[in-house]
C-alpha cells in the first residue's frame, strides 16, 4: 500500500500576489524612473560596481529606501481615516519635484491597476502608501512583503545602472545579491518604527535628482 501524505495547499494566493505587485511588469511605469541614478552616472558620481553598490546601500539605509518601508509599514497597519494623513506625509517627504512625481504616479498607477483587478478599493496615494494598504486588504503578510518591496525598488536601479553605466547584467545580479543581507536588516529595522522615526541624509542623491530636472539629455523622468 503506498501511503500520499498531504500537502497543505494555501488559497488566497498571497505569494502570487505580492509577484504581481512588485514584477516589473504591473503596469505602474516604474521603468520610466531612475529615482536621481541617471544624472548620478552623468556625473560619474555612480560609475563602476563598488560605487553603484555604495549609492544603492546608502539610500536603502539613509535615505528613501528606510523612509518607504516605514511608511508601508505605518499604512499596512492605518485605518482608513488615517491614511491621508501618511500621504500626505509621504508627499513631503518627496524631496524634489521629480521624487514627488515618482512616487505619486506609480502610486496612483498601482491604486487604479490594483483596485481594478482584485475588486478593492485603494485611493491613489504615493506608492509605498498604496502598496502597504492594498496589503493589509488582502492579508498579505507585511514580515514578507516588507523586504520583497525593497527589493524590487533596488532591482529597478540596478536595472538602470546595467544599461548606462554600463555594468554587465551577471554584475548587476551580483551587487542585488550582496544587497540582500541590507535589505533583510533595513525591513527588520523599520517594520515596526512609527512616522517619528523618519529621516534622510542622502543629501547627494537629493541634489542629483534635482539637477536631473535640468539635464539637457535624459531618458529617465526622475
Amino acid at each position: 500500500m503506498v501511503l500520499v501524505e498531504r500537502i497543505a495547499m494555501t488559497t488566497d494566493f498571497s505569494e502570487h500576489k505580492m509577484m504581481a505587485w512588485l514584477s516589473p511588469a504591473y503596469p505602474i511605469g516604474s521603468y520610466s524612473f531612475s529615482h536621481g541614478l541617471e544624472q548620478a552616472i552623468e556625473s560619474k558620481i555612480v560609475s563602476d560596481k563598488e560605487s553603484l553598490f555604495d549609492w544603492l546601500s546608502q539610500i536603502l539605509a539613509f535615505g528613501s529606501g528606510r523612509n518607504d518601508a516605514i511608511f508601508l509599514a505605518n499604512a499596512y497597519r492605518s485605518s482608513k481615516e488615517n491614511l491621508l494623513y501618511i500621504a500626505e506625509l509621504a508627499e513631503a517627504f518627496s524631496g524634489t519635484k521629480e521624487r514627488h512625481l515618482e512616487t505619486v504616479q506609480q502610486g496612483v498607477a498601482f491604486a487604479k491597476v490594483t483596485s481594478s483587478v482584485y475588486g478593492i478599493a485603494i485611493p491613489p496615494v504615493p506608492l509605498p502608501i498604496a502598496v502597504g494598504y492594498a496589503s493589509r486588504i488582502e492579508n498579505i503578510d507585511l514580515k514578507k512583503l516588507l523586504p520583497l518591496y525593497l527589493h524590487a525598488f533596488i532591482a529597478n536601479l540596478i536595472s538602470v545602472a546595467v544599461r548606462f553605466i554600463p555594468i554587465g547584467q551577471t554584475d548587476g545580479q551580483i551587487i542585488l545579491c550582496r544587497l540582500f543581507g541590507n535589505i533583510e536588516d533595513i525591513s527588520k529595522q523599520t517594520i515596526d518604527l512609527n512616522l517619528d522615526d523618519l529621516g534622510n541624509s542622502c543629501f547627494l542623491n537629493d541634489i542629483g535628482s534635482m539637477r536631473h530636472e535640468i539635464m539637457k539629455t535624459r531618458i529617465y523622468r526622475s
